[in-house]
């Protein structure tokens, strides 16, 4: 044997060494990387949908994470304090049942107490013999959600009109409440339920 390939054995061994560490770090580097992406990815996905419009076109849907709900709420507490009063206030001998039954998925029991006061005052039964319209304006939503429940106080005007004649009577409107989280529903989207819900009203004297 050689004795010159006898002194390369070491080196070749020390150039293998180096060349097996050399492909273990690439192989770790890239499994790693592959892994960080992976979790990313999955991460960026599980908080996007993708919805179908009207018009059969798919749009992208942004989530959420549960930790930030609360700094998206008060869009949604407005907007479900205008469905209730909608619902609730809105109404005319044809749609009042079906739209105050809309209503009190929306409130809780202060809601039907306030429903069952305006029947026994025959509320409702006037405005079904006499061809009464409800109609309100909303002049402000105030809300604070920086406690819970929420609290909530809606200002407005109340216009009642005879179907038949241009006679028609406004009353100022303030009601307070608060807002309690409960689960979405399809009835109720905005997972909030209204109650102690204390109405003041009054007639607008016209000029």
């Amino acid at each position: 044997m050689n004795l010159q390939s006898l002194k390369d054995i070491p080196a070749s061994f020390a150039l293998a060494k180096r060349s097996l560490l050399f492909c273990l770090i690439i192989s770790v580097s890239v499994s790693t990387g592959s892994l960080v992406w992976a979790f990313v990815t999955t991460n960026n996905i599980k908080n996007t949908a993708f919805v179908i419009t009207k018009d059969g076109q798919a749009a992208l849907m942004q989530g959420v994470a549960i930790s930030e709900i609360d700094a998206y709420r008060k869009p949604e507490i407005i907007n479900h304090i205008k469905m209730f009063h909608k619902a609730f206030w809105e109404i005319d001998q044809f749609n009042f049942e079906r739209s105050i039954d809309r209503a009190l998925y929306l409130s809780g029991r202060s809601g039907k107490q306030l429903f069952k006061t305006l029947q026994a005052n025959g509320h409702f039964a006037k405005i079904s013999t006499e061809n009464l319209t409800q109609k309100i304006d909303i002049d402000s939503i105030k809300v604070n959600d920086k406690v819970k429940p929420y609290k909530a106080v809606f200002y407005g005007k109340l216009h009642v009109l005879r179907t038949d004649q241009k006679a028609e009577s406004v009353n100022k409107f303030r009601a307070k409440f608060v807002l309690h989280n409960v689960a979405r529903t399809n009835k109720n989207p905005h997972g909030l339920l209204i109650e102690n819900y204390h109405l003041e009203s009054k007639p607008i004297e016209k000029p």
